[in-house]
């Protein structure tokens, strides 16, 4: 059966994709739930009354929703997955901003909907709470603790709903993990507090030696799970370092000890989701430059593949649950929920943002704010921790059927109209740029230039002793996890990279305007003042990328964070353009002028030039070769006597001491003709 419903997930989505109408109106998510209450409907008055005949429907062979299926199968490969993906500089700039919003704000949340709850219900706004449990009707009234277990099981803003909806509408990088990082971090503080309210609530008499327990707790759970997770993701690192020979096991490390670290952190009663998410970084950064790129694909599509499978079956099981499950729907509890989760996610958000944009250079905007706040959707985490209530407490309904109806208006309201928000407000959506290495290879090359400048005119940004010991730790890990293969291959295709664009910038332009000039030596020429050459220096000057790098800089703090990718894609594409141009030129040639080209590539293919001939790949030996053609033309040009100069010899660097005659050996030494003997 769960087989089938694996199988009718896959296809759902396929049909969903197809009909692009419906993709438009609703988000996949709200269909998926739909069609899930629609298979529970039918499930639950057809199959079970109809034609099964069965008197106890809870015992069915269909899947049933359970919080053992939800946490220990269906979550951590969407966590793992989203900590793959969150390994990003992007992520890392803002991961100061993400853990505040995840931790305080979530604090936050627990505590003012909790205890407003608790007001509302003690003096009688939201009515009366009746359970009729044993054929009589019973008035109840919620308890402090009890309303702070319900906060924190529904401010848990699901990773499932957030990524599922802001994937289809590609905001920003930036804006998207802030809401991305905060919604999974707030995960595991959620399931945290809820477990820590859960053990709170058999205590009678709560005192301050509780509550600092409490918080204690809070603490050692969260940095233990990720000690965990650090721990596996060093293992896994270190065992990848020795699958040269056996590629076909990384994937199955990878996998694996990923599940290990999930599980040896709920051993503990640690955060599991925190230890996946410290796994998941802690592997991408060093154990997965030492798998192979097949081995990596493998990962990164099987991952993807089973997350996008138990996203679809947890907003099936959601639909199929409103049916199937037992409700107290108590709309004045339900309605109070609704509008104090969103009051208090509203306020949480404008005021954690004003104070992370007091140190923040790049801010967070008003309208960036209420796309965050607005954002905050709930899932199938929240509705898992209301179903591991104990069955025997009065109010475990009570909460899912709330926990329910949260559900379905977070996803279906806001879920669907924050496409329209976002266009409302005209954010910034998230660039299509095709992923580049020589962005990386530019990165570093600035980083290393300002730490060199730093250290010349004094430190201009202020580091602190932690950040320091970070780089340190760092440093010594990449050293140990990284294999030296996987260091020397990634090095030289940096130095490749690099050494073709330099040659193609170095050498290019002069074989361009040699090629301009001969075809513009029949025009007639126009003699340029010196007035009007100063003038089109400045104006150049004034136009160059420095002179608006200094200018914009300044003025804009994001300016280098936005454009700088786009100056360096820039200048790769003037040097595609020109190499492009340099290389179609040689092809016009006629054969006997190709054979003699052949020879010159030889020749510069085996010549030396600073110990880099050898890592220049063909096309940039072709750029060299003829830049000494039209090098060596230029230089007997200039000489009355270069008829004795041989043609053959086109690449000075080759040239012996007997080949080259007298006057040659003059100008390649630099000693030119006195000016009487000068053309």
């Amino acid at each position: 059966m769960f087989s089938g419903m694996i199988i009718s997930a896959v296809i759902l989505k396929i049909i969903f994709h197809h009909l692009p109408w419906l993709a438009k109106a609703l988000p996949e998510s709200c269909v998926l739930i739909v069609i899930g209450i629609l298979s529970g409907t039918f499930i639950h008055y057809v199959v079970l009354d109809d034609i099964l005949h069965l008197e106890d429907k809870s015992e069915h062979p269909f899947p049933q929703f359970t919080a053992t299926l939800f946490f220990n199968i269906l979550l951590p490969p969407i966590i793992l997955d989203s900590a793959l993906a969150l390994y990003d500089q992007a992520f890392f700039d803002n991961f100061v901003s993400v853990v505040i919003f995840a931790v305080f704000g979530t604090l936050f949340n627990v505590f003012t909907i909790g205890y407003s709850l608790y007001g509302l219900s003690y003096y009688g706004v939201l009515g009366s709470f009746t359970v009729n449990t044993t054929g009589v009707v019973e008035e109840m009234q919620l308890a402090p603790t009890e309303c702070l277990i319900f906060s924190s099981l529904i401010s848990a803003v699901d990773p499932v709903a957030v990524l599922a909806i802001f994937e289809e509408i590609h905001v920003n990088i930036g804006l998207y993990f802030l809401v991305f990082g905060e919604s999974l971090f707030n995960d595991g503080v959620t399931v945290v507090l809820y477990n820590t309210m859960k053990a709170l609530i058999d205590i009678p008499d709560i005192g301050s030696m509780e509550i600092v327990m409490a918080l204690l707790s809070f603490v050692c759970v969260v940095l233990g799970g990720a000690l965990i997770g650090l721990v596996n993701g060093l293992f896994a690192s270190y065992v990848t370092m020795f699958t040269k020979h056996v590629r076909v096991v990384e994937p199955l490390i990878i996998f694996s000890t990923a599940y290990v670290s999930f599980l040896g952190a709920e051993v503990f009663h640690w955060s599991g989701i925190i230890s996946i998410i410290a796994y998941g970084i802690t592997v991408k950064r060093y154990g997965f430059q030492n798998i192979s790129k097949k081995s990596y694909t493998t990962v990164k599509y099987s991952i993807k593949t089973l997350a996008s499978t138990s996203d679809c079956i947890i907003f099936l099981f959601l639909g199929v649950e409103l049916i199937e499950e037992s409700h107290n729907f108590h709309w004045g509890f339900i309605i109070a929920t609704i509008l104090l989760c969103l009051l208090f996610r509203f306020i949480s958000t404008f005021l954690f943002a004003f104070l992370v944009n007091l140190a923040r250079k790049d801010q967070i905007e008003l309208k960036e704010q209420f796309i965050m706040a607005y954002g905050g959707l709930r899932g199938a985490v929240g509705f898992s921790l209301a179903v591991v209530l104990e069955k025997g407490v009065w109010y475990r309904e009570l909460f899912i059927t709330t926990a329910l109806c949260m559900v379905f208006f977070t996803v279906f309201l806001q879920g669907g109209t924050i496409k329209l928000f976002v266009k409302l407000f005209k954010i910034e959506l998230q660039t299509k740029e095709k992923a580049r290495i020589c962005n990386d290879v530019q990165g570093k090359l600035m980083e290393d230039v300002m730490q060199g400048i730093e250290n010349v005119i004094g430190r201009q940004r202020a580091k602190g002793v932690f950040s320091e010991i970070c780089r340190a730790v760092d440093k010594l890990l990449k050293s140990f996890l990284i294999g030296k293969d996987s260091q020397q291959q990634l090095q030289r295709k940096f130095e490749r990279i690099c050494l073709d664009e330099h040659i193609t910038n170095l050498y290019a332009p002069r074989i361009i305007a040699n090629q301009d000039s001969e075809e513009q030596t029949k025009e007639p020429t126009r003699t340029i003042s010196f007035a009007e050459s100063r003038k089109s220096f400045k104006k150049g000057v004034r136009a160059s990328n420095w002179q608006s790098y200094k200018k914009k800089s300044f003025a804009d703090p994001t300016y280098v964070k936005n454009d700088i990718i786009n100056l360096l894609e820039q200048r790769q594409k003037r040097s595609q353009t020109m190499e492009s141009r340099v290389l179609s030129e040689l092809l016009k040639d006629d054969p006997e002028s190709v054979e003699d080209k052949k020879k010159v590539l030889q020749r510069s293919q085996s010549a030396n030039w600073a110990n880099y001939a050898k890592k220049a790949t063909k096309n940039a030996h072709l750029i060299k070769a003829q830049y000494d053609e039209v090098q060596l033309q230029k230089r007997t040009s200039q000489s009355p006597r270069s008829a004795t100069f041989p043609r053959d010899l086109l690449n000075p660097t080759f040239l012996t001491q007997n080949s080259i005659p007298e006057e040659a050996e003059l100008l390649l030494n630099g000693n030119r003709p006195t000016p009487e003997t000068m053309v």
